[in-house]
């Protein structure tokens, strides 16, 4: 039986360096999106669904979206994504998400799915900012905000190009890769 790695996908920036990271070591791959039930869109990242289905077409990749409510708690939210792996007709080589930096989050994930039985991945976990971003700009596609902590919407509005005029307009106390939640990217392809 064929092993897939399952890739948490946003359908923003950090999904997509996630997965040109994994394709280096694997060919087997299926990106999983969970969404808001009652709006079609990924929570927090503002991304519709229908966006999502499209990218999943161009990258040439199977992809499963699992509905969610929203907010969602993290009992609802894991119930739904185990319930959803079971059911896979396939062996789960590893779960991989895009997260970068932020702690709480991976240690929450890599806890939750260790407990049953699934191995994570971070391809991008703590890798050189600028190498992330050349790797990125590399790419054939746009790239928008498409959500904006509403501290920031005084500097940051959605539907900008996110490039590197962008990341050098920001103000020293942004990320420029909204690592702490200021911002949200989409991808879109040509």
């Amino acid at each position: 039986m064929d092993t897939i790695s399952i890739l948490f996908w946003s359908g923003g920036k950090d999904s997509l360096l996630a997965l040109r990271m994994l394709e280096k070591t694997t060919s087997g791959v299926s990106l999983l999106t969970t969404y808001d039930e009652a709006e079609n869109m990924v929570p927090v990242q503002s991304v519709p669904l229908r966006l999502i289905r499209e990218q999943a077409l161009y990258l040439g990749y199977m992809h499963t979206a699992i509905p969610i409510p929203f907010p969602c708690s993290n009992e609802v939210y894991l119930g739904r994504i185990l319930s959803h792996l079971e059911k896979l007709p396939f062996k789960i080589d590893r779960l991989v998400f895009g997260d970068w930096h932020l702690e709480d989050i991976r240690k929450w994930r890599e806890k939750v799915f260790g407990e049953k039985g699934y191995r994570c991945e971070f391809p991008i976990w703590q890798k050189e900012e600028s190498d992330l971003l050349n790797l990125l700009f590399e790419e054939e596609c746009r790239i928008v905000i498409s959500a904006v902590d509403e501290k920031y919407l005084n500097i940051i509005q959605p539907g900008t190009e996110y490039n590197r005029t962008f990341i050098r307009n920001l103000p020293d106390h942004v990320d420029p890769m909204g690592e702490n939640g200021e911002f949200h990217t989409r991808i879109i392809f040509p």
